[in-house]
Parts: C-alpha cells; sequence; structure tokens
C-alpha cells in the first residue's frame, strides 16, 4: 500500500512539474483543496486533433473510459491499461469526421517482460482537399495544399503490483499548415489502481505536456489535459454471461472549462457489447452509443467495435470504426 500510494503522489507531482516546465504555462499542484482548480484555464491552444479519441469502444462510452482502460483501447487514452494484453496486440481505427475529415489510427504493443509493455500508436488526422488561393486568384491558383496532423507515440507501461499500473508516452507531433509546418515533442503519463473493494478502479493521466511551439513569432501551446476517472461493474464481473460496468469521470483542462464524462458498457455472453455515454458541458458534443463483438479464434482475440456521437444541429455525426486483437 506505501509503494501505491508513493507512486499516486510521485506521478502527480511529475506530471505539475513538467507543466511548470513550459514556458508561460502554470499549472497549480494537482492536490488542491478543489480538484476543479487544478488547471488555470490559460488560453487557446494548438494541436486540437490530440484531444479526439479514435477508439470507438472509447468514444461510445463518451470517453469515460481512463478507469476503464482494458486491453488495446486503452493505449490511446490511459496505456497503463494495455498491461492486460498477454504477449502482443493491435489495433486500426477510422472516424468520418467533422467537415468531411477523417481519423485514421493505429497501434501495436509488445510484451516484452517484466511485466512491461513497449507499443507504438500512430494518429492522422486528415481534412479535405484545400486549394491555394491568392489575392489575384481568389477563386484558386489549382495547387493542392498540404494539410494535415499527424501524432506518432512510443509507450511504455509496467503492471507494479497486482492492483497498480503505469505507463508513459513520449509523442512526436506535426501540423501541416500549407506552406508552414507546427511541431514538438510531449510527455504523457498515467496510471491504473484497482482499489481491491469489488471491482472499483480509478484511473488517471496526464496529457501532453510539451515545449512551446511558434508560429512564425506566436507561440503556440499543446493542450494540456488532466483526466481523472472511476469505473466499476454494477452488475456482475467482467467475463459473466452479463455484466455492466459503470464509470464516470472528470477532464481538466489548460484551454478551456472542465468537463464530465459518463459511460456504460454492457457484455452479453461476453461477446456483444452496447454503449452508452453522455458528455457535461461541451460546446457541440453531447450522448453517444455504440456496439461492439468480441471472439477467441485459435487463441486470438478479435474484436470489432463502432460508435456515433450526437454533435447537435451543426455538424453531422462522426462514424468510428475499430478492429483489435491481440494474442
Amino acid at each position: 500500500m506505501k509503494r501505491i500510494l508513493f507512486f499516486a503522489i510521485a506521478i502527480a507531482v511529475c506530471g505539475t512539474l513538467g507543466a511548470e516546465a513550459q514556458q508561460d504555462l502554470d499549472v497549480p499542484h494537482l492536490f488542491n483543496d478543489k480538484v476543479t482548480g487544478a488547471f488555470e484555464k490559460q488560453g487557446p491552444s494548438t494541436l486540437a486533433f490530440l484531444k479526439v479519441t479514435p477508439s470507438a469502444r472509447i468514444a461510445a462510452m463518451g470517453d469515460a473510459y481512463t478507469s476503464v482502460a482494458e486491453g488495446m483501447d486503452a493505449i490511446y487514452l490511459n496505456p497503463a491499461g494495455i498491461t492486460s494484453v498477454r504477449r502482443l496486440g493491435y489495433s486500426f481505427g477510422y472516424a468520418q469526421w467533422l467537415v468531411d475529415s477523417k481519423f485514421y489510427s493505429g497501434a501495436v504493443a509488445l510484451n516484452v517482460g517484466w511485466n512491461a509493455m513497449l507499443g507504438i500508436s500512430v494518429v492522422n488526422h486528415q481534412p479535405p482537399e484545400i486549394e491555394r488561393t491568392t489575392i489575384l486568384e481568389p477563386n484558386g491558383t489549382g495547387e493542392m495544399l498540404d494539410v494535415g496532423d499527424y501524432a506518432l507515440g512510443v509507450i511504455f507501461a509496467r503492471q507494479l503490483t497486482d492492483k497498480l499500473s503505469a505507463a508513459a508516452k513520449f509523442s512526436f507531433v506535426q501540423s501541416n499548415l500549407g506552406p508552414e509546418k507546427l511541431g514538438g515533442t510531449s510527455l504523457s503519463l498515467y496510471t491504473l489502481l484497482h482499489t481491491g473493494y469489488r471491482s472499483l478502479r480509478i484511473g488517471m493521466g496526464i496529457n501532453n505536456l510539451g515545449n512551446e511551439m511558434k508560429i512564425h513569432s506566436d507561440p503556440a501551446e499543446f493542450p494540456v489535459v488532466f483526466n481523472l476517472g472511476t469505473s466499476m461493474e454494477i452488475v456482475g464481473e467482467l467475463g459473466d454471461p452479463m455484466s455492466l460496468t459503470a464509470s464516470f469521470e472528470g477532464a481538466y483542462f489548460t484551454d478551456r472549462d472542465q468537463r464530465y464524462n459518463l459511460g456504460g458498457e454492457l457484455w452479453l455472453k461476453n461477446i456483444v457489447a452496447l454503449r452508452a455515454g453522455y458528455k457535461f458541458d461541451y460546446d457541440a458534443e453531447s450522448w453517444t452509443v455504440g456496439a461492439g463483438l468480441k471472439g477467441t479464434f485459435s487463441g486470438r482475440n478479435i474484436r470489432l467495435d463502432i460508435a456515433y456521437s450526437n454533435f447537435g444541429k451543426y455538424f453531422d455525426a462522426p462514424i468510428r470504426l475499430s478492429f483489435s486483437g491481440s494474442l
């Protein structure tokens, strides 16, 4: 128990120190009197695509997944959960996103021994083609601009005890803005704790602690996000003929007000999953739904998931598909 408490405090302090290392970024201690004051709002950030969840399973649960964190889906929101993969895991995703843009994602993780996993994740956000215009040619020059966002993550996760797992992710990010490019590196830290009370779990992560970037002479910041959530099976247990998981978490940002996510996942016969979620205090997003199928074939676990997210009357609802498996 002392080891668990020490590590929980250590990761919070490391996250705070890392954030304070960013120029002009003031992140107070995470153990503040009010959790809602853990992050001070600083103004706009760039690289907003990093806040979009590529996994259909996570999206269907309203992003309330930091404490659920199981299997290869965990690599996108809380990689501490990939320690549940026995040997090798993989994941691929596609999202039909807003304004005709698209997300492509992929990840692989390998058990390297000593209760540790090494993984790589790739996320690509591809906007629709944009034609270059000038003052003399406002209708277009015929030249298409090179635009799009890319993030490559290198993940190390380890199960420290039978109840506590931790992970770190180093990300290399680049955004192509026509003739200009914006890029940088960031560090994210995560933990997943099984409390020992029934199936109650607590997960947390501090994302995108990165160096300051510049667009011409203007400073640009990574979108720092702190997630803290809890989940538990309120009906049955995972693997039973029927189980229902409930999850709730808060998301605290440096570029906007705090937000809350609520999600649920119902498994039937441990084969079919029905999911739903709700996102509170978001500008456009609200409820989410989704479904999944999983099975075991010759010792290989395979899963297919789909998610639908409501964005109100202003945007077409994005559809996300994910295919994952493990050995």
